[in-house]
């Protein structure tokens, strides 16, 4: 008998493998609760930031209906079939926000809203295009020092005007041909963003126009400042008894919380003919979502809604033709 002991045994290294299936599972799990935490916006900025996406939750949630079909998994596809159907009715409820008017008689107020990106390099492409819509008022965002001689062919086109560009991304200028009673800018936040007012008559009667840009509520404090600029346009707004529009990059959705609560607690809304949900950033980006809007209050309609071409921008203009 040998005295030498036994050598010991070597642990057998225990080999992890992740199913392809099992990937699909989390990913399923993930996606899908995205859908509903996206509708406790009012209670994180999370919640909030996965509100926006209801776009991209259809297309996904579609997928996995089919897949869970294939996979005969039967309570996958209830689970899923509801999150494309809750997903696609709050789409549908922005497909049409006003019945159509006899367009006969007075003309149509003609409003463009275009965050021009700050180092966009088609400034020229883009002040054509602005020149060529024609429009009664014309909101830019984005605009800083860099675009002050781009800007020339608006001044000398809209006697009126209101331009803050020496505030880098949150710059805006603000135009228009209207009879003009007084301008005001506005700074609701800490940031202290720029916010165009104008008071105007529009044949006969007081209009107020407001242009603005939140800050993207992208943290707990950038989202704390986006909502109080929300809420400090609803206060004013509230406070107005005239018609009035708000133009610009909400870096909202229609269907988020602070896009909720600016129309509720400031009397305003879409009152579109087309739908308001196509999205105008990101148009090349899989997360493309619907962020620049045209909100009315006091009778007033979108009669006609329209998504400019790509110049330069991460964003698309918008161009509508609103009547009484």
């Amino acid at each position: 008998m040998s005295d030498d002991a036994p050598p010991a045994d070597k642990p057998i290294p225990v080999k992890k493998a992740v199913s392809l299936g099992g990937l699909f599972e989390v990913i399923v799990f993930l996606s899908l609760s995205c859908t509903w935490l996206g509708s406790m916006g009012r209670y994180g900025w999370v919640f909030e930031l996965l509100s926006h996406f209801r776009l991209q939750y259809v297309i996904v949630c579609s997928i996995w209906v089919i897949y869970a079909l294939i996979r005969r998994r039967t309570a996958l596809v209830m689970i899923s079939l509801i999150s494309v159907l809750w997903n696609a009715q709050i789409i549908h409820a922005f497909q049409q926000t006003a019945e159509v008017l006899n367009t006969k008689g007075e003309p149509p107020l003609r409003v463009v809203t275009f965050n021009v990106l700050t180092n966009n390099k088609n400034q020229v492409a883009a002040v054509n295009h602005l020149m060529q819509s024609n429009a009664d008022i014309v909101c830019l965002l984005e605009v800083d020092d860099t675009w002050r001689v781009a800007l020339e062919p608006l001044r000398v086109k809209y006697p009126h005007r209101v331009e803050e560009l020496n505030d880098g991304s949150f710059g805006i200028a603000c135009y228009t041909r209207l009879p003009l009673k007084s301008t005001e800018v506005r700074r609701f936040t800490t940031w202290r963003m720029p916010t165009v007012v104008f008071n105007l008559d529009h044949l006969g009667r007081p209009l107020t126009f407001i242009g603005t840009h939140p800050i993207a509520p992208i943290g707990g404090f950038k989202t704390h400042e986006w909502r109080e600029q929300l809420s400090g346009i609803a206060s004013l707004v509230a406070g107005l008894s005239g018609e009035v529009i708000v133009a610009g990059d909400f870096n909202a959705t229609p269907w988020c919380e602070g896009m909720r609560l600016l129309r509720e607690l400031g009397g305003l809304d879409f009152h579109s003919v087309d739908p308001v949900w196509p999205p105008t950033w990101g148009l090349n980006l899989p997360v493309m979502i619907p962020i620049d809007h045209v909100l009315l209050k006091r009778g007033l309609t979108v009669q006609k809604r329209t998504i400019g071409p790509e110049m330069g921008s991460d964003h698309r203009s918008v161009t509508v033709e609103i009547r009484r």
